[in-house]
């Protein structure tokens, strides 16, 4: 500010050149490109959630109808049903690969229909099905 009135002290008597002045000296000031209050272009979003995928997309795993063992995992242990996807946490489309997996691994005998194989029983959980991962309407 001081060195802009001194500027106009020693400059042009006369009312163009000084409006000239000014209007230069305010297109300058506003081009440049250090200006700190210059809003930042973000090429993505900070707070947007990272997309939640179900485990078998996650990991890659590829369901299989002789795989009996990873099967096992989504059937209950008493009633021999499988659980639904607000338990187990799967997508829509793995879901409906993993029905049809267990039915064609039912039928070729990899599995039993009715139970649980009991050899599997011991077998590491791989989500709770008394804590379901969302909640659902009927439980």
């Amino acid at each position: 500010m001081m060195l802009f009135l001194f500027v106009l002290r020693q400059c042009i008597p006369t009312q163009k050149k000084l409006i000239s002045f000014l209007c230069t000296s305010t297109l300058n000031s506003g081009n440049s490109k250090n200006d700190s209050d210059a809003p930042v272009e973000l090429k993505r979003n900070p707070y947007k959630k990272p997309d939640r995928k179900c485990l078998l997309c996650r990991t890659g795993i590829q369901l299989d109808y002789k795989n009996a063992r990873l099967l096992q995992q989504f059937v209950s242990t008493f009633s021999g049903r499988l659980y639904d996807r607000h338990i187990t946490g799967l997508c829509e489309h793995q879901q409906k690969k993993l029905i049809e997996t267990i039915a064609i691994s039912r039928r070729a005998g990899f599995m039993p229909i009715f139970v649980k194989d009991p050899k599997y029983v011991k077998d590491p959980k791989l989500f709770d099905p008394l804590k379901p991962i969302r909640p659902h309407s009927f439980a």
